[in-house]
């Protein structure tokens, strides 16, 4: 949705595009990401792509056309020749290779285009860092737009490189505002997500309200339900219950039955009902959500979240069933950033379900990760959850509060609204 045009007459502060980040000597080190996660014969020519790439764009285009060596071109075009590549690589690579011939004529956005090419390729085969590291050269080469700088920074958060992603989240904003008020609303969700990861849910509320708040000015309806979701996710972790709810009737009524993140906040929702003991209102709530859910990182956390809830319940057979099988799938590459989060999980559910010891490996596990990711939030939770399963060894299964019956009744009419729109959802005719 399109912001609002600026009121008659308003007059406009001239903006000036942040100067990009620079390229420091811990940067560098994306260059051995490509290496590493391509220890094959394509490896050294990503590398290097990048690498002549960055020379390009750090260089003032006066300066270009003696940045390469005579024949570089030619020694580049062997080599590939050599690779044997699939199209999907090979191509974008020789687009790079043929910069070297002529840097000063060399044509921006055709190189910016073989660049997110070979960023979409390492996508597709799972080398995280490698996509990043031709995602963020792409956006240094695109130093006024705030789109390029938010998926350089969402990539870096979901590698866990806090720095680096908030170093981006920021230059979006400040390349978005006044500019595309759409993207400087998703800059500050996007911090508000980073934040809360790593445990600052102060400043992750902060930027959440500011989020909200552009949203609501400027008429957004996608940055708004999606900042509600988020505020639901952080007023619940708090104990807000009422608050939480407030958030998630708004972020229902927003999203409503086609949005993709509607099964996202179901499953968020029967999260916080297994947080309070209401395994009843949790478990059909989730069996509703899963199947709608189409990535599988979040299927996997949801089959987390009905391995904590079946403990929760007594019903062993299906903590058992789905355990085994969530402790094998954890171990996959592809699942390695929600992993911690989805071990705590199931420790939780080893407590309730009166397994200690496993209790006590699960977030043994999810603490090391963290401790390897610079993650506090994820240590915290860790650490809390080793001495959940220690006390409980000591008192015996863990007691929840009754409900308030206003929240009762509250939590009751959020269930049956939830469960009628996934229901909805998923009896809708799939498009030919």
């Amino acid at each position: 949705m399109k912001a609002l045009p600026a009121r008659p007459g308003a007059q406009r502060r001239p903006i000036r595009p942040p100067a990009a980040p620079a390229l420091h000597a811990d940067d560098m080190a994306e260059g051995a990401d490509v290496l590493h996660e391509h220890p094959g014969p394509a490896g050294v020519p990503l590398w290097s792509a990048l690498r002549d790439f960055m020379l390009w764009v750090e260089a003032p285009a006066h300066e270009r056309a003696g940045l390469f060596a005579p024949g570089a071109g030619e020694v580049r075009r062997a080599g590939l020749s050599a690779l044997q590549a699939e199209p999907e690589l090979w191509a974008p690579l020789l687009t790079l290779a043929q910069m070297t011939d002529a840097p000063a004529r060399a044509d921006r956005a055709r190189l910016v285009h073989a660049v997110r090419s070979l960023a979409r390729w390492a996508g597709e085969r799972g080398a995280r860092a490698t996509r990043l590291a031709f995602t963020q050269a792409a956006a240094l080469a695109l130093p006024d737009q705030p789109a390029a700088a938010l998926e350089t920074a969402r990539q870096a958060r979901d590698l866990a490189r806090h720095a680096q992603a908030e170093t981006w989240f920021r230059r979006a904003i400040r390349l978005a505002r006044g500019a595309d008020w759409e993207s400087y609303a998703w800059g500050f969700i996007g911090l508000g997500v980073l934040y809360a990861r790593t445990g600052n849910s102060p400043a992750a509320r902060t930027v959440l309200s500011r989020a909200l708040r552009t949203a609501r000015k400027r008429r957004l309806a996608e940055p708004a339900a999606a900042v509600h979701h988020h505020l639901f996710v952080l007023t619940s972790d708090a104990g807000r219950v009422e608050e939480a709810y407030e958030h998630a009737r708004a972020a229902l009524r927003a999203y409503g039955e086609n949005h993709p993140r509607l099964p996202a906040l179901a499953h968020d929702l029967a999260c916080l009902w297994a947080d309070l003991g209401r395994f009843g209102r949790a478990i059909p709530v989730l069996e509703a959500a899963i199947p709608l859910l189409e990535n599988p990182v979040d299927r996997v956390m949801a089959l987390a979240n009905v391995v904590r809830a079946s403990a929760g319940a007594g019903d062993r057979a299906r903590y058992e069933g789905i355990r085994a099988e969530l402790m094998t799938v954890l171990e996959e590459p592809a699942f390695a950033t929600m992993a911690p989060e989805a071990l705590l999980v199931v420790a939780h559910g080893d407590v309730s379900m009166g397994e200690w010891d496993r209790a006590e490996a699960t977030a043994l596990r999810a603490d090391a990760i963290g401790r390897n990711r610079g993650e506090a939030r994820t240590r915290l939770a860790a650490e809390a959850q080793m001495e959940a399963a220690r006390r409980a060894r000591t008192v015996g299964r863990e007691v929840h509060a009754a409900e308030p019956e206003v929240l009762a009744a509250q939590g009751e009419a959020l269930a049956v609204a939830v469960r009628t729109t996934l229901s909805r959802r998923a009896r809708r005719p799939v498009p030919a």
